[in-house]
């Protein structure tokens, strides 16, 4: 039989360059299903091509909402956890004047010029330490953790179309 997912998962864990605890976390999203990826394993060694079909596109499914559940879970700072948000604010008209000829020589537009302007300047202050400390590592293991699903979902996929996939 080809390589099963325990040995994916594991060849995983030891290849990421994320701390173990993160590693774990993201991986926790296929624990749940890990019985079923195995039932799916046990069908395409027994050459049950009938039920496999739908049974993996069910476990695909249901893989692909656990992901999208657990990176909405890292914004626990509000209730929606869109990808982006909307943000309104007042600048002065000499700015907003800078920011529109700004977009209009390059030819964006103006939103794509604040988001730039906010995202430069939000970098600059985390780097001159104006952040707060506790602010900043929120946003870290955030961001090690969406690497981590990241990662995981990769190591999924790649398991699936290379050794379930391709048996179907």
């Amino acid at each position: 039989m080809s390589k099963s997912w325990g040995e994916s998962r594991d060849r995983w864990l030891q290849e990421t360059s994320l701390p173990e605890e993160i590693s774990l976390w993201a991986l926790e999203l296929l624990r749940k299903n890990e019985n079923e990826i195995y039932a799916i394993e046990a069908l395409i060694a027994e050459k049950e091509q009938s039920l496999l079909s739908e049974k993996l596109k069910a476990l695909r499914r249901n893989i692909k909402e656990e992901v999208t559940s657990k990176e909405n879970s890292l914004d626990d700072l509000s209730l929606n956890t869109p990808n982006s948000y909307k943000l309104q604010v007042s600048v002065p008209s000499s700015l907003n004047y800078l920011m529109k000829a700004w977009a209009a020589a390059e030819g964006r537009d103006l939103s794509s010029v604040a988001l730039q302007c906010l995202e430069i300047g939000l970098r600059a202050m985390k780097s001159k330490g104006s952040i707060p400390s506790a602010a900043v590592a929120r946003y870290d293991v955030a961001c090690e953790k969406r690497i981590a699903l990241a990662e995981v979902n990769n190591a999924w996929d790649s398991h699936d179309s290379k050794y379930l996939n391709k048996n179907i």
